[in-house]
């Protein structure tokens, strides 16, 4: 934005500079053949056609120097001179913050070189503050730029792994990039590495353990960890369950987690190996035992009508495509129609100013506009000067929302708070009344992620369970509703 303005005013100095002596330059010689009340029309001519041409100039000025020194900055990257190659490269980018190039021209041109520069980063051993920095704007606007991607991501996770403050650029590449297996391995370790459980680090895993790698005991020991802890039981956390149990440390905990998904999971042919499984490794205990194994678990949520909810969401994200391709048309069409409307309006006015009886009228219009505006400005101004004061009117202060309803429903937690502020924003975005909350458990401080309030469970349940048929969240539970923290 600041680079827009610079240009702009630029070319508005340099018109009034130029424009202004053409005009003084031209205006004597027509003075006499169209009279001084038509003066004002070749110079505003003259100024169009200033601010046009020094913009063209500057545009071809400004790229030509950028291919230049993008040339050079080639030569010495073949020669091995990076430090000379950097400095070319600095200098384009300069050339593209400067007031030369125009912001359309800036918008097309900027992006291919941008990219050449992250790349040349890329393929330096040692990288600099400055270089890192470089990376990291650039994909935080280009993150599906898929090379750069995962070559940063590889850089970053030979260098001992994402950190902290990483974690919106993360965000940004995983979802530019799903497919690809080599960023959403890294990714999901990353997420493992935080605790996250919200709906985008449960994507992230569940990518990585589909690519076509090989997956290390470790994640699923990790991750089976982090669904104990979150207490889960359903089909996908007795998969990783199973597949944690044979090499962990932890085998009376995970052995509680099997427990439970045998407890809540229905049989049906789609599970029935993998509950079978679990069977064999809980035999010989009583269902008494298994029962109390199980207690403190949340019981998957049954929802018979997802497929046709999933259904019903390819078809309006198909109705949704074929308007905007609609809109796109309309669109194009209205863009197009100001050429056609000004080739029309040139041609009447050229027309309409051939007789002297014409351009009378036209400059009495004009007149008359002018002095309907001055008269407009001076009553304008007067009633600005003027004031009366009025009595300022006080607002009923409204009395605070009393909240009786005693259920709500928990559908995240975290132990950084700035994690469940995120994921609220995140949820508001969508239109549900989230907040958080402070508590204490297993002498650990959780911040808890809560939607909305309830007069009974089964509102609280079908409104869940709502939400995580359309993707929304991952899980959830009911709980008592307790005022949020903040």
């Amino acid at each position: 934005m600041l680079s827009f303005f610079k240009h702009i005013a630029a070319r508005l100095w340099l018109t009034v500079l130029l424009g202004g002596g053409a005009s003084l330059w031209v205006l004597p010689s027509f003075q006499d053949r169209i009279g001084l009340q038509w003066t004002p029309l070749p110079v505003v001519l003259i100024m169009m056609a200033a601010f046009s041409l020094i913009g063209w100039v500057s545009n071809r000025w400004g790229l030509s120097t950028v291919e230049r020194l993008i040339y050079e900055a080639g030569v010495f990257e073949r020669d091995s001179m990076v430090a000379e190659a950097e400095n070319r490269f600095r200098r384009a980018l300069a050339v593209f913050d400067s007031f030369l190039i125009s912001p359309v021209a800036r918008k097309q041109k900027a992006v291919p070189l941008r990219a050449r520069v992250a790349r040349f980063y890329l393929a330096r051993a040692s990288k600099s503050d400055a270089a890192e920095k470089f990376l990291v704007a650039y994909l935080h606007t280009n993150p599906q730029d898929e090379e750069v991607a995962e070559s940063w991501i590889e850089h970053i996770e030979s260098r001992g792994g994402l950190r902290e403050e990483h974690q919106e650029l993360a965000y940004l590449i995983g979802r530019a990039q799903p497919q690809n297996k080599t960023i959403q391995p890294i990714l999901a370790r990353y997420y493992l590495m935080l605790e996250r459980t919200d709906f985008p680090a449960l994507q992230t895993y569940r990518r990585a353990l589909g690519a076509d790698q090989k997956v290390h005991a470790e994640f699923f020991n990790n991750l089976a960890l982090l669904f104990l802890q979150e207490r889960r039981a359903d089909e996908w956390a007795l998969e990783i369950y199973l597949k944690a149990i044979e090499k962990s440390d932890q085998r009376p905990a995970i052995l509680r987690g099997i427990a439970a998904c045998v407890r809540w999971i229905s049989l049906g042919e789609r599970n029935k190996q993998l509950l079978q499984q679990a069977y064999a490794h809980l035999e010989g205990i009583d269902p008494v035992d298994i029962k109390k194994m199980s207690a403190g678990f949340k019981p998957p949520v049954q929802t018979s009508d997802k497929r046709d909810a999933q259904r019903s969401f390819q078809k309006r994200a198909s109705f949704f495509k074929t308007a905007g391709a609609v809109l796109q048309t309309f669109y194009e069409d209205v863009t197009a129609a100001p050429m056609w409307v000004f080739r029309l309006v040139q041609t009447g006015t050229r027309r309409a100013l051939q007789s002297t009886r014409s351009r009378r009228v036209f400059a009495g219009v004009l007149l008359a506009g002018l002095a309907i505006a001055i008269v407009f400005l001076v009553i304008n101004t007067v009633a600005h000067l003027v004031k009366t004061e009025k009595p300022v009117a006080r607002k009923a202060e409204k009395a605070p929302e009393v909240i009786t309803d005693p259920f709500t429903l928990q559908v995240a937690a975290y132990l950084k708070p700035t994690y469940a502020q995120k994921y609220v924003e995140k949820l508001k975005e969508r239109g549900l009344d989230a907040y958080w909350r402070e508590a204490i458990s297993a002498n650990k401080k959780w911040y808890q992620v809560r939607v909305a309030h309830f007069a009974d469970k089964k509102s609280a349940r079908d409104f869940g369970a709502s939400l995580k048929a359309r993707g929304v969240i991952d899980d959830y539970y009911v709980a008592n509703y307790i005022a949020p923290s903040k």
